[in-house]
């Protein structure tokens, strides 16, 4: 594509979105990212396609905050329709940008924190089993079909502390994200500050199968409290590691 003709059709893509924020409400926009992502759904949307708002935002039933969105002008550079997202709660606040494509929601610059009692719904353990909080610096994260099939950034998991099936302190964990060769996600996990010591590795396909395997620690070989807590993982190992291995479907 020429020059000529590249600044006739962002001349017209611009005219044509003003066309279309000036046409549609912001549930357009609403219904288009419902339909994207399922498990989504928008409450109390209000404002334009271009600039809006909804009171709660929420995900396979979980409520994640109220959500503001503003279309980003530099988007049709990119050839894509991109808004710039902030959810936000009293505990919470994530921002980014989202990029719709045929078939895929494409995450960039996710930036926040929100607590770990947020994920309740998706973990193993009973509701309020650790607390503490998640902190999320992804560059990108790719959905498709309502599923995530590409990572790249950190999750940092502050201040952790178990209170079922005991009274532990946790401390602190980085898990750092990247793209699996041939399609899905990988990622490395390890302790930062924490009597723990962990060397993990997980892996997310497109399908949805994960297997996360590695090795937890006491750092202090005097530590009973933490060694009686690893001792529920079964034997150690000569060096005094326990081993862990679990797969499934998510």
């Amino acid at each position: 594509m020429n020059r000529s003709a590249l600044r006739w059709w962002l001349l017209g893509a611009v005219a044509y979105l003003v066309f279309l924020g000036a046409t549609f409400p912001a549930q357009y926009f609403a219904d288009h990212l419902v339909k994207k992502v399922p498990g989504l759904e928008l409450a109390g949307v209000t404002g334009s396609v271009f600039s809006g708002s909804a009171t709660e935002l929420r995900f396979q039933g979980v409520s994640l905050g109220a959500m503001d969105w503003d279309f980003d002008w530099l988007a049709p550079f990119s050839f894509t329709i991109g808004y710039r997202l902030d959810v936000h709660a009293e505990d919470r606040d994530l921002r980014g940008r989202v990029d719709m494509g045929l078939g895929s929601i494409h995450l960039r610059g996710l930036e926040g924190r929100l607590p770990v009692s947020a994920m309740d719904r998706w973990s193993p353990l009973p509701p309020n089993s650790v607390s503490g909080s998640l902190g999320l610096h992804l560059k990108e994260l790719l959905f498709r079909s309502g599923r995530p099939v590409s990572a790249e950034g950190e999750l940092d998991l502050d201040e952790a502390a178990l209170r079922w099936p005991a009274t532990a302190t946790l401390g602190s964990f980085r898990m750092d994200l990247s793209p699996l060769s041939g399609g899905g996600i990988q990622a490395a996990l390890a302790d930062v500050a924490s009597p723990l010591k962990l060397d993990a590795s997980l892996s997310l396909s497109n399908t949805g199968t994960y297997h996360l395997r590695g090795t937890l620690a006491a750092k202090d070989a005097g530590d009973q409290a933490t060694r009686s807590l690893l001792s529920g993982l079964g034997p150690p190992d000569s060096i005094g590691r326990y081993p862990f291995d679990f797969n499934g479907q998510w």
